[in-house]
């Protein structure tokens, strides 16, 4: 019975020690899974915005929204570099402005309800973004109705398209509601008063004429100043934020071109000769050209003087299917054969009815009303003229259509193309990105042969063998270099010319090599001073716009304040600057007389006049722009002297001749006037102030 209950005691208290164990495993596991979690939401933050996270996730997710309208509107499957460094750009500019005004509209009480967003869109008051999106391009009326119309659509279909575009859309009204009502709330609060309107009459519409003496800094000698070590200490830290430096890097890099060889340029040559015989027997010439040569058959007529000399002596004496060359122009190969002439003029005056479309559905209905209206003008039930004002959705609809003369190059290639090869009063259909046009030609200008020429070409580009064959170099340089030490001893044992980049971390070009980000990101994010430049493949050879690139990190500097040796030389200009300042003063202060000639007189210098001076705006030609002086002359009664300016560029002492011109007397329009240019300026002020203050940290450079 013992030994049972012993066995009983020890096993509870190992049972115990056990649950104890499987707690703490429980908790110290939920601990680092936490850690976990916090590393890897430090991870993926892509900015810090006074202390509030902005992750990867979220930045990406606008940035796509904006993406896919971008591609909507300029009807592109893909963004160029352009493009994505502006989205990029916008999206990061939005997410600020949202994340620092959030704190803003709650601490404020802004808001914007259910009922203002139905007047914006559709009530008495709707926003520019919709008279924009809705508006009559002509008229710039918006027809509510195509709004009610297009909600209803995206309700009913909920999968469209467009769904996706009007939800940004809502997104962004909202936005701009809420930042045109804190704006407005900041501008309401600027005041002008009395004082501030007086002063600003007194000076308006004046205009005076002047005597002045001056000396340049730059006519004195660096030499009548001394400076000290503790003078240039001081300049340094009272004007430290003017060497503020942005992280940096330097780097050495050479650049090994992907380029054809020779051999690729005979096999081209080889393959151009060869496919002459079958694109002389093709008995279809825009099929040929299509199936394979680089570019697509240009359904263009020529005239002689439009092409080159050689080839328009052939052209223009050739048969239909006669083939000429191979000709190599640039880097590419061609053969050209006659496809066609035609007799065309070189100008024509043309009516037109212009019906636009939006979607399919607009499209089918499109061309339903077009072929009606031809066969109401050629019933002669009514004119082409009268079909047009009652029907073309173009300005041309009060003038019957009539579009003028127009040149070749003057319109959207297809309107062209269906323009220049109508007989006159022929009526013609054709679809651009405006719509559907009916035309007809009323006017022609004087006909001369024009040949269409099939171009068959092939560009001469580097080989899979010439493309491993220069990696190969590129890649045995680097193995050979190692590092920064080998990197130059190598590049002078092959010969090779190294150039020096300086960059900063969210960079996206390097001039001499074109887009560079992934170079950029791995030499900040990868890669310490003294090594390879090594990419996420752990390779140092880099293909970059037809470049593989090998660079080595030469130096590098952190954000901060650049140190007082690093800037030596201009603070010492800027000290010296200010001595001769004080030194200037001082000697005007001590020679100024009863009269501005016998001050010049004691200085050495010469009295010159200056006409026409503004008080407001003014400069003065022999002086240049000096605020300073606008102010002084302000303050100064006529034949008053003034005491001396210390200026940007010089000290100067100033006497009012004449002044001319009467100012306002109305101080209450002058101060609605000071109260509407102030608002005016907090509308956009409030913002940058606010930008300013925020503590912003950006790490884009680690995602993009």
């Amino acid at each position: 019975m013992a030994t049972l209950q012993k066995l009983r005691n020890e096993a509870g208290l190992l049972v115990a020690i056990v649950i104890f164990i499987a707690l703490a495993a429980f908790i110290l596991g939920d601990l680092f899974q936490s850690g976990n979690s916090m590393i890897r939401g430090k991870q993926l933050e892509i900015a810090d915005i006074d202390g509030q996270s902005i992750e990867y996730p979220e930045f990406q997710e606008r940035f796509n929204e904006i993406s896919e309208i971008y591609k909507q509107n300029n009807q592109v499957n893909n963004l160029d570099e352009a493009a994505y460094q502006q989205i990029l750009n916008q999206t990061w500019d939005d997410i600020v402005r949202q994340t620092i005004m959030a704190d803003v509209y709650e601490d404020l009480g802004i808001e914007v309800t259910s009922e203002e967003m139905f007047d914006l869109v559709q009530g008495n008051n709707l926003h520019p973004i919709i008279q924009q999106v809705f508006g009559n391009p002509e008229t710039g009326q918006v027809d509510k109705s195509q709004v009610i119309q297009f909600l209803k659509y995206i309700q009913d279909n909920p999968d469209a398209p467009q769904k996706a575009s009007w939800l940004n859309i809502e997104k962004e009204i909202l936005k701009a509601q809420k930042y045109t009502k804190y704006t407005d709330l900041v501008a309401k609060g600027m005041y002008a008063n009395s004082l501030q309107a007086n002063n600003s009459l007194s000076i308006n519409n004046k205009i005076a004429d002047l005597k002045f003496i001056q000396k340049k800094f730059s006519a004195v000698s660096d030499s009548v100043v001394s400076i000290t070590q503790k003078d240039l200490e001081n300049y340094y830290t009272n004007n430290i934020d003017n060497y503020k430096q942005d992280a940096q890097k330097t780097i050495s890099y050479v650049a090994f071109d992907i380029v054809p060889s020779a051999q690729d340029d005979k096999d081209v040559e080889k393959w151009i000769n060869n496919i002459k015989a079958d694109f002389a027997t093709a008995e279809d010439n825009e099929q040929f050209v299509n199936m394979n040569a680089d570019s697509r058959f240009e359904d263009v007529y020529d005239k002689e003087d439009a092409l080159k000399e050689d080839l328009a002596n052939w052209a223009f004496n050739a048969e239909i299917n006669d083939v000429f060359g191979p000709y190599k122009e640039g880097n590419v190969y061609k053969l050209a054969k006659l496809n066609d002439t035609r007799m065309m003029p070189d100008s024509v005056k043309a009516s037109h009815i212009l019906i636009r479309v939006e979607n399919a559905q607009q499209a089918q209905a499109a061309v339903a009303l077009i072929d009606s209206l031809k066969k109401t003008i050629e019933s002669g039930a009514a004119s082409f003229e009268q079909v047009a004002r009652e029907n073309s959705q173009d300005g041309s609809a009060q003038q019957g259509g009539d579009l003028g003369w127009f040149s070749r190059g003057a319109m959207v290639a297809p309107f062209e193309r269906a323009a220049f090869r109508a007989e006159k009063n022929e009526l013609v259909q054709v679809q651009t990105q405006f719509g559907y046009h009916l035309i007809k030609v009323t006017e022609q200008g004087p006909k001369t042969k024009h040949v269409q020429l099939a171009i068959l070409d092939r560009e001469v580009t580097p080989s899979t063998a010439s493309y491993q064959d220069i990696y190969a170099t590129a890649s045995r340089f680097a193995a050979n270099a190692q590092d920064l030490e080998g990197f130059t001893n190598q590049v002078e044992e092959d010969g090779l010319n190294a150039r020096k980049a300086v960059i900063r971390e969210n960079d996206r070009q390097i001039p001499g090599i074109g887009n560079a980000r992934s170079l950029v990101r791995a030499a900040f994010l990868e890669t310490d001073k003294g090594e390879l430049v090594v990419g996420n493949d752990k390779s140092a050879v880099f293909e970059l716009d037809n470049k593989f690139i090998v660079a080595a990190l030469e130096s590098e500097q952190e954000e901060g304040h650049r140190p007082l040796e690093a800037v030596k030389s201009s603070v010492e200009l800027a000290v010296i600057k200010e001595k001769k300042k004080e030194m200037l003063v001082a000697q005007f202060s001590e020679a100024k007389a009863s009269t501005i000639e016998e001050t010049a007189q004691k200085l050495g210098l010469t009295v010159e006049t200056a006409q026409g001076f503004n008080f407001e705006f003014g400069s003065v030609n022999a002086i240049g722009y000096e605020p300073a002086i606008n102010g002084a002359a302000a303050a100064l009664k006529i034949d008053e002297i003034s005491n001396p300016i210390a200026g940007r560029n010089g000290v100067y002492i100033i006497q009012l001749t004449s002044v001319a011109g009467e100012p306002s007397t109305d101080i209450e329009a002058e101060k609605i006037a000071l109260f509407q240019n102030s608002g005016y300026r907090a509308s956009y002020q409030a913002f940058e102030t606010l930008m300013e203050e925020a503590d912003i940290e950006d790490l884009r450079s680690k995602f993009y």
